[in-house]
């Protein structure tokens, strides 16, 4: 399966430079993921007599496939591979974040009673960035916040895994949105993705119970000033068919913060219970935070789950796939009704017996 023409575009420094570039391209790689902070895209060129003249370092760089837009970014490195058997190519890897802007400047920065969307907005103006909230973590705010000599993506990043959400920069916009809510990473619209076995499903393996994350509660402590002592709050996962609850050496500065991490857990308690991989035929539509409906494999294992990342794959021999990671498993992927889990239990004990 070969590339279709005029199918993709890639745009290199404001120009299109896909018909100079179709002759030479062995392979085009797309990843975007939900706790990922950036997007990647890697080419992979044919170089044998060294024509292609290197991009420009933080040059722009746009590809198309299909009329929708894959990856945006800027050109950060540039590798050369050459050997006697294998021949010579030319790799450029790029990223949805200018690295040489100021979203990797560490700084020292703290902000008493304020929103966590106000402080996002306000720090990510600083560092040259238009910051969107969406999602429940709206509400979120805290007495204190503290950047601790650290970059805005770095703050961006951990402030994600503290309050439950997904972090994303794409040039000068970043975006925090609430993780498991059905709200795109990247600011774009969720459509859900079939995987059909027979039809777009190439292949796929996927383990919908992994009984090991999941807890019933979270529990986080906290120190309450007023009492004297340290206090535990407990949120519950939303997960019913378990028993254990998770105890973590996490503490928080109040009640109001130590429910918000104890929650951003029970999230990631949730959105481990199951999951894998599938890969389809292209989609270049496919975006992380999306549900995709597993079709016709086999009871219990068809269902929804949420799409964790994505990698698109453009190649000469594979042609446009589309490599799909999914989480958090629901409706009725993990539950085979045809015979009930406490019946076979019961089974096998009385035969034991």
């Amino acid at each position: 399966m070969a590339f279709i023409k005029n199918s993709y575009q890639v745009w290199l420094n404001g120009q299109n430079v896909t018909s100079r570039l179709d002759p030479l391209l062995l392979s085009i790689k797309v990843t975007r993921a939900a706790e990922a902070a950036s997007d990647t895209c890697d080419f992979e060129l044919a170089d044998a007599d060294g024509r292609i003249a290197l991009p420009g370092e933080r040059a722009p760089a746009l590809v198309i496939v299909n009329g929708a837009q894959i990856f945006s970014g800027f050109v950060s490195d540039v590798s050369a591979k050459f050997g006697k058997s294998e021949g010579r190519t030319l790799s450029i890897s790029a990223s949805s974040v200018d690295h040489g802007g100021k979203t990797k400047e560490p700084v020292l920065r703290s902000k008493d009673d304020a929103s966590f969307a106000d402080v996002a907005k306000e720090w990510g103006k600083k560092a040259g960035i238009t910051v969107s909230v969406a999602g429940s973590i709206t509400g979120i705010s805290r007495p204190y916040w503290l950047m601790q000599n650290e970059s805005f993506m770095a703050w961006g990043q951990r402030m994600a895994r503290e309050v439950g959400a997904s972090f994303k920069i794409i040039g000068d916009k970043a975006y925090f949105v609430a993780s498991n809510e059905g709200i795109s990473a990247s600011g774009k619209t969720l459509t859900p993705i079939n995987a059909e076995y027979g039809r777009n499903l190439l292949s796929g393996s996927i383990s919908p119970i992994i009984s090991r994350p999941k807890f019933k509660d979270v529990e986080i402590s906290y120190y309450d000033i007023k009492k004297g002592k340290r206090v535990a709050v407990s949120v519950k996962t939303g997960i019913d068919d378990v028993d254990s609850a998770l105890r973590t050496v996490i503490t928080a500065a109040d009640e109001d913060e130590a429910k918000q991490k104890a929650s951003a857990a029970g999230k990631q308690s949730d959105r481990e219970k199951g999951g894998g991989s599938v890969t389809i035929i292209g989609a270049e539509y496919a975006e992380p935070e999306a549900i995709c409906n597993i079709i016709g494999v086999r009871p219990g294992v068809d269902g929804a789950y949420r799409i964790s990342s994505i990698t698109h794959s453009l190649s000469k021999g594979n042609g446009f796939t589309t490599d799909l990671d999914l989480k958090q498993p629901q409706g009725n992927a993990g539950k085979d009704h045809r015979i009930s889990s406490t019946a076979v239990d019961r089974t096998a004990l009385e035969d034991r017996r």
